[in-house]
């Protein structure tokens, strides 16, 4: 049994940075109020930040070897919140518990899982990390970095070609094979200067009654007519990315697609080039509010498309009918071994939901386990893609990590489940990561 880790800690400098208390607009109320809601408040302050670059974690692997080439494996992998010394909410080994088989076939994992599509993505450039890996949330290909009820299937390297796939059961009777399920699909691709990297995810929503069984929750949407079914308990925010139900049972349909390419010009140079693509369905109202299409918990509200108001002259939201999550996003990176022990790192990325953001990194290492660090990023955010919608939908934040998780919020009044509409946010940190 081997024990190991990885601690990520920094000091950051966030300028300009969306407040958590105007990330959304109304939708309800006086086309005034809904002007107003709609205004960018931001702030700056120095803080400490926990997993900047890599997230902070802990594990135990094992292998036992069963003669004829089979062995049994197993991972157990949790969070090491370094801002409380705590861990998440949502379960000690809520990144990684799964028992498995491997020999000459390749290796199958039960359990609780990476999520392929996002151990992809974090592949797609040559110098990446929790902060440019955002792309995954910014499309709304993810629910979570893990799937539970995962089984998984990783075939052998022949060639320097590889898969995995994966299947997120439901765990319930009345689900079916596909109400409240994941299905995923991951390759690449490696041989001398090369690395390809594609991945596919279908996630589908959950029923109101596996809503419950899941997540306790009663409050469902009917895809048609967008009324509420039952109960008045909203879980899902603003569409089909946020949830407090486990990974693989939340609202709505949602499809991805990624693929990047990489390759060494020189020893020392690596260029990457990736792109990835996210959509919904109808659906994405199940268990929650959707402010971005402008339902309310009882019923879809009046049009509000015709109303101007008096005060700035502003157009309120068009609230009828229901919009489709649909984003494409471009990039393009650079890393530089500028010597042995010096890593520097330049990202752009640019997504069809009128956001784009730019980061610098520069990464010193100190031993094989010991690292410090320099990362800048800018987040330049429009109104975001869904007709007009000004609650952020596709946006980037300025800097990535363990933002909003239990039992301690990294930095209270941040808005850290999308980025802020119409405001350019920058974040400016030195910190240092140690793997044991």
């Amino acid at each position: 049994v081997t024990l190991f880790g990885i601690l990520d800690s920094s000091v950051t400098y966030l300028q300009n940075a969306g407040l958590a208390s105007t990330t959304t607009a109304p939708s309800t109320g006086t086309a005034t109020s809904y002007a107003a809601a709609t205004t960018p408040a931001t702030g700056s302050n120095f803080t400490y930040y926990d997993s900047q670059i890599f997230s902070s974690q802990w594990g135990m692997r094992g292998t036992e070897d069963l003669g004829g080439g089979l062995k049994a494996n197993f991972t157990l992998i949790g969070d090491a919140n370094t801002n409380s010394g705590g861990t998440d909410a949502r379960g000690v080994f809520r990144r990684g518990a799964w028992v498995g088989l491997s020999g000459g076939f390749g290796e199958v994992r039960l359990g609780t899982q990476n999520n392929p599509i996002v151990t992809a993505s974090g592949a797609l450039l040559p110098v990446m990390g929790n902060t440019v890996n955002g792309v995954r949330t910014t499309l709304g290909y993810s629910a979570g970095d893990q799937n539970r009820n995962a089984i998984g299937y990783f075939t052998p390297i022949m060639n320097g070609f590889g898969a995995e796939l994966q299947y997120a059961a439901n765990n319930t009777i009345d689900g079916g094979l596909s109400d409240g399920t994941a299905v995923n699909a991951r390759a690449f691709y490696s041989a001398g200067n090369l690395d390809i990297n594609a991945a596919y995810q279908k996630r589908t929503s959950m029923a109101a009654t596996g809503n419950a069984a899941q997540c306790g929750v009663t409050a469902a949407y009917d895809a048609g007519t967008k009324t509420q079914l039952t109960g008045t308990v909203a879980t899902v925010g603003t569409g089909s990315t946020t949830s407090t139900c486990p990974e693989a049972n939340y609202g709505g349909d949602v499809t991805g697609y990624l693929a990047g390419i990489k390759y060494k010009v020189t020893p020392a140079i690596q260029l990457g080039f990736g792109w990835a693509h996210g959509e919904g369905d109808d659906t994405n109202l199940i268990a929650g509010r959707n402010n971005v299409n402008g339902f309310s918990n009882a019923a879809p509200v009046a049009n509000k498309a015709d109303i101007t108001s008096a005060t700035t002259g502003l157009k309120a939201q068009t609230a009828t009918g229901a919009s489709k999550y649909n984003g494409n996003a471009f990039m393009v990176g650079v890393g530089y071994q500028a010597t042995p022990t010096l890593l520097l790192g330049a990202n752009y990325i640019v997504a069809t939901t009128d956001s784009s953001m730019y980061n610098v990194q520069a990464r010193y290492s100190l031993s094989k386990r010991t690292m410090v660090y320099f990362q800048g990023t800018m987040a330049v955010n429009g109104a975001g893609s869904l007709n007009g919608s000004t609650a952020g939908f596709g946006n980037f934040m300025p800097i990535g990590g363990n933002t909003g998780t239990s039992p301690s919020v990294q930095v209270q009044g941040f808005n850290t489940s999308a980025g802020l509409p119409n405001t350019t946010m920058s974040a400016y940190g030195v910190g240092v990561v140690h793997m044991f």
